[in-house]
This record gives C-alpha cells, structure tokens and sequence, in this order.
C-alpha cells in the first residue's frame, strides 16, 4: 500500500503540472535563448525595443533561455510542459526523500506536499524562475544533511546564471548561520559562515561580473524607490490578500496548517526553521510571485514539526495509507477533470491542454501584418512585446515589452497615460512616429485608446480577434492598405468568428454597441447561463433607458449567480435610475461587501453617499474608485467637489486639473 501512494502521489505531481501555458514572457526566451545559441554570445544591451536605444540589459535569465529554447525547438509544447512538470515534481521529490530518510515516516510529507501542490498551482508557470525553486530545495537539503555543504558555491554558479532568485540561496545559508549562532551550535555556524562567503563570491562568476551579481539588489532598491516601470500595476507583485483573498484559498489553508505545525512542535522547532519560516511568509506575503518560496520551505518544515513534536510522533502511519491513496486520487481527478482550474477562476485561459493558451498571443494578428508586409514603426501593448519580438526580430522592434526592470518610470508613465489621454498619445505617436497600433483589448484599461482611435479620421482600424485590433495610421505609405482593410461597421454583420464574448466587448469598447448588444445576445441564447454576456448587457439596457429588459435579465441571472457583485451592482445602479434610491443603496453595498474592489461599485457608491450629504464616505468611495481607474474624469471632477465641500481646495484644484487633462482641455 505504501507503493501505490508513493505512486499515485508521482501521478499527482505529472498531472497538477502539465497545462495550458499562459504567461507571456515565454516568447522573450525563446528568442533570446535563439540568439544566444546563434550569436554564442549573451547579449549585454537589449535587442528588441526601439525605445530603450541599447540600453545596458542584465540579462540574468540567459541559461534558463537557452535550455527553453532548445526545448522547445526540439519537443514544442510538450517538451516545455514535461521540463516544469520534471523540475517542480523534482522539488517535492527531493523534499519527500529529506523526510524520509530522516524520519522513516512519510505520511506528514505526504499530507503537506498534497496541500503544496494544491497551493502552487496558482503559480505554475513556465518561467526561469522553477530553476530557482529546484536550487532552493537541494540548499535546504544539503544544508540540513549537513554533510556536502561545499557543493552549495558550486550549485550558486549554476543559479546566478539561470535566475535572479540566486540571492536566495546565500540568504538561506545566512539564516541557517544565524539559527545555529543563537542556538549555541558555534562549530555549525562558522562552517556556515564560510560557506555563506564563498557563495556570495560565487555569484560573481557570471557575463556580467558585479552587474550580475547586484542584480537582485539593485531591483529591490528600484522597486521601492519607485524607479523601475510598472511596480504598483505588475498584479504579481501585488499582495496576495489584497489581490484576491478567494482566489488564493488554497495557498491561505496551506499557510495556517503550517503555521500550526510549528504550535504543536513549540518546544522543539529550532530557530533557523522559524527564521526560514517566517523571512519566506513575509516574502510570499508581499507579493503573489514569492509565494512559491513559502511553499517550497513551509512544506518540509510542517512535516519536521509534526514528526518531532511529542503529540504526533507516534502515529502509526499505515493506518492512513488507504485514505491517502483516496484522497490522492481525488486530488487527480480535481486536476484532470480541468476542475482545480475552475475552482480557481483560472479556467479562461487554462485547463490540462499542454499548449499555449490563443487569447494571449497576437498570432493572428502578426500573420496579418506579414501576410500583407505592413512596414513601419509599432505601437504595441506591453503583454504583447515578448511575442511580437519573438515573430519579428530583428526586421521589426517593439515599444515596449514586460521587462519592466528595463523601462524608465517616466516612460511607462507616458506608455499608460496615452492609453487614456489624447494629448499624451500624440506626443507618443510624435517622438517615436509609429503608424502601426497593435492593442490587446482583452483586459480593461485600453477602452479610451480604443475609442479613441476608432473614431481618430487619422487611424484606421484594419484587423480584429478574440483579443487584438490593429489600427493603421492614414500615411502615404499605408494609403493603399487602409483603403483595403478598413472595417466598416456601419455593413457589418455577426459572424460565427465573432460569437465569443471577448468580440462582443470589443464591439462595446469602440462604441458599436447594438452589435455588442446583438452578439451578448447570440451568446445567451447559446448558453442561458453565462454571466459575463448577461451582465454586460445588463448594462447596454441601463445606458440606454430599458429599464424593464434591463430588471428582468438582472433577475434572471440573479437566480443562477446569487452571489454576482457585478449583478447586484448593476441591479442597484438601475434602482437609482429609477428613483429608489434606499433599494438602490442596499443593492450596491451588497455588491461591494461580495467584492470590495469592483470599480462600478465603489463609483456608485460614492455618487449615493455624496447626494445623502455624507461626503466623508463618499470621499472614501471615490479615493478608492480612482485607485482602481485613475482615468475616470467625472471621478476626477465628484472627488474634486467633496474635497471642495470639505474646504481641502489645493486638493480639489488637482482633481479638477486632472480631469481637464483627461478632456484634453
């Protein structure tokens, strides 16, 4: 019995890992890997963006890029899969064997690797960064066996060229060095010592020397200085309780049962496994994309605990093994049946399909491009740089991509202020002079940009899918290809490319609403249960005064989703239009009690706070608002009254300043 655990738990580990590939940057090692392998050079300035103008790039991911690249050119998808689901299975196989031969029991290890695995596959990603996670378990192995700490500098060579994590390595062993010093193990701690100073040596054996070495240090200091791109908008490096406490339930059930672990074993558990404890919980803590560190340390460290600590010592574990193996299976099932993905909410763009997701490549819209040699200068949304580059280096180079250690803040600031203001768009389209826009309008935040070019008589829009739109800009140059291609709505019927919902947003974003109305209803009338198309016809009904359509769909959807924040938003903002203001209150605060951070909700709020008289909350309602779309102008102008109103006047001034930015005025 105690086999058929062993196997159903490597079952466990191939499956949980082996799914639909989301994340962008792929494309970026992929072609960096390529020129490293071709060039047998590492590039020292960057090769894709004609905004940076060679600017100095650390690129300290480069042999993790040459193994995806040569991966991938060998064995596509499934190759790039089986290397996450090899390295991350390898990690808790490492950690299992520590227990193990430790303790001769492995039914704690088991039960905390299930819970790991559960917990990590928010994060399951194919990044450098599971190189890293790999190096973090064999230091924690090497070091509590004690026996081959020299191996640990030789390894760190290998980590500071495959990952900026390297720096984790010699901070375990500092931790370590620390427990031990406090602990009165003087002996341990030297040799720890030592080991910490040759491997703080070690990352210097890397193409950049000191620049390589610093790396990490220098993104730290970026990071809360302010300086580097995107900081405050990269949502991996949001606080995960902030980010979406329900999303992430699994990785907070992970935390307290570990934490508990270390209650039970209070008398026992030693201060280097404490420190290790609580430095990788305030990491993961900080942001979504340390959350993994957590794991990868917290696992072993609960089974340490639960097989030391006096109270559960002395299970006899064969008597679990026939309801490890059920609850192993179900974990299976939970995977396979593309259920974990559901119950997650990553169900949109993955499932247990070893391929990479559509919806968050511009393929199609790059076939475009080729197919018709449109030349020139692009302006491209930053999560489809890595893609573009990889289609079109070295003939085309991008504006902007996800490195964001490399974009000046000043230039990510007038990258996101052209996506909202017309004036900042233009000095954008004037200082680089690109007459391709190619969009992602999947997510919020492009709806203006769009708009705004749509209805521009000096672009054209040329191209459209599920989640990109191109816009031609009306050159002598391209006078031809926008007299082919222009879209003319005003002739255009749905077709069966067109019945996704994505489309139908776009229709909506760009201002064709009685086709985004038409195609929602298509989309229903398909599947009567989808709350997404529901609800955003919901609100074509309630901007255009069709109060009756507009309750009765609201109604209809509030009897399959109960709990939709975005129905009770919508339901009570038509309450308000109606004139029952009290119905109208009840409806929304319910909204934002089910999710605090709805946009519409907060806005809303705030306009019913403001005219009861109540600007204190209203005031909170519109900070709050703003933070989640700074580029509202009547938020801008609403927030500008109440701090008028509370007599704050130099506050007001900016609001209202703002908001005639956002006009153009």
């Amino acid at each position: 019995m105690r086999f058929l655990v062993l196997i159903l738990l490597f079952t466990l580990l191939a499956v949980s890992q082996i799914n639909t590939i989301v994340d962008s940057d792929i494309w970026c090692h992929f072609k960096t890997g390529e020129y490293i392998i071709k060039n047998f050079n590492v590039p020292q300035v960057d090769l894709f963006s004609y905004t940076l103008e060679n600017q100095a790039w650390v690129d300290h991911e480069w042999l993790s890029q040459i193994l995806f690249y040569a991966v991938f050119a060998k064995f596509s998808w499934i190759g790039i899969n089986m290397l996450k689901a090899i390295l991350i299975s390898s990690c808790f196989l490492i950690l299992l064997f520590f227990i193990i031969s430790r303790y001769k029991k492995f039914i704690y290890a088991i039960l905390f690797i299930l819970l790991s695995v559960l917990a990590f596959g928010y994060r399951s990603f194919v990044r450098p960064e599971i190189f890293s996670y790999l190096l973090l378990c064999l230091f924690f192995y090497v070091i509590e066996d004690g026996r081959r700490l020299y191996i640990l500098p030789i390894l760190q060579v290998l980590w500071v060229n495959l990952h900026g994590y390297f720096i984790l390595g010699p901070i375990l062993i500092s931790l370590y060095c620390i427990g031990e010093f406090i602990s009165g193990d003087l002996a341990r701690a030297k040799r720890l010592c030592v080991i910490f100073g040759i491997s703080c040596l070690a990352c210097f054996i890397n193409p950049y020397f000191y620049k390589g070495a610093a790396y990490p240090i220098r993104i730290l200091i970026d990071i809360f200085t302010g300086e580097t791109a995107t900081t405050r908008n990269v949502y991996e490096l949001m606080m995960p309780i902030s980010a979406s406490f329900g999303r992430y339930i699994f990785f907070w059930i992970f935390v307290i049962l570990s934490s508990v672990t270390f209650l039970i074993n209070l008398k026992k558990a030693r201060m280097q496994h404490a420190l290790i404890f609580l430095g990788s919980f305030i990491a993961s803590y900080a942001a979504i994309r340390n959350m993994p560190i957590f794991i990868f340390m917290a696992m072993p460290l609960a089974a340490i605990n639960l097989n030391e600590a006096k109270l559960t010592r002395g299970i006899i574990e064969k008597k679990y093994y026939t309801v490890s193996a059920l609850v192993i299976l179900s974990a299976v099932y939970f995977f396979t049946s593309n259920r974990y993905y559901v119950f997650t909410k990553q169900s949109a763009f993955r499932n247990t399909e070893s391929k990479m997701t559509g919806l968050l490549t511009p393929s199609k819209a790059c076939d475009f491009l080729e197919n018709n040699r449109l030349e020139g200068r692009m302006f491209n949304s930053m999560d489809f740089g890595h893609y573009i580059a990889y289609r079109f280096y070295p003939e085309k180079r991008i504006l902007i991509d996800a490195r964001t250690e490399l974009y000046s803040r000043d230039f990510y600031r007038s990258y996101q202020r052209a996506h909202n203001y017309h004036g900042d768009w233009q000095a954008l389209q004037g200082k680089y002079n690109f007459n391709i826009a190619l969009i992602q309008h999947l997510f919020s935040g492009r709806e203006r940009l769009l708009r705004y070019l749509y209805n521009n008589k000096e672009w054209a829009l040329v191209y459209y899918d599920e989640s990109s739109a191109i816009f031609l800009r009306d050159t002598p140059d391209n006078k031809k290809a926008v007299e082919k291609f222009r879209i003319d709505f005003s002739k255009k019927k749905i077709e069966k490319l067109d019945e996704v919902l994505s489309v139908a947003n776009f229709f909506d974003k760009i201002g064709e609403v009685k086709l985004a109305e038409d195609l929602y209803a298509k989309l229903i009338e398909s599947n009567p249960k989808f709350l997404e198309a529901g609800n955003n016809l919901a609100v074509i009904y309630i901007n255009t005064g069709r109060i009756d359509e507009a309750l009765n769909i609201i109604n209809k959807f509030l009897k399959y989703y109960p709990e939709s924040a975005e129905l009770y938003c919508n339901k009570g903002t038509l309450y308000l239009q109606m004139g029952k203001k009290e119905e109208g209150l009840l409806m929304l605060e319910r909204s934002a009690k089910l999710n605090p951070y709805l946009r519409q909700a907060s806005y809303m709020l705030g306009l019913v706070y403001f005219e009861k008289g109540d600007t204190e909350r209203a005031m909170k309602q519109f900070v709050k608002y703003l933070a989640l779309d700074p580029y509202n102008i009547g938020g801008h102008r609403i927030l500008g009254d109440i701090y008028k109103q509370k007599g704050l006047f130099k506050k007001a001034a900016a609001e209202y300043n703002e908001a005639d930015k956002l006009e153009g005025k």
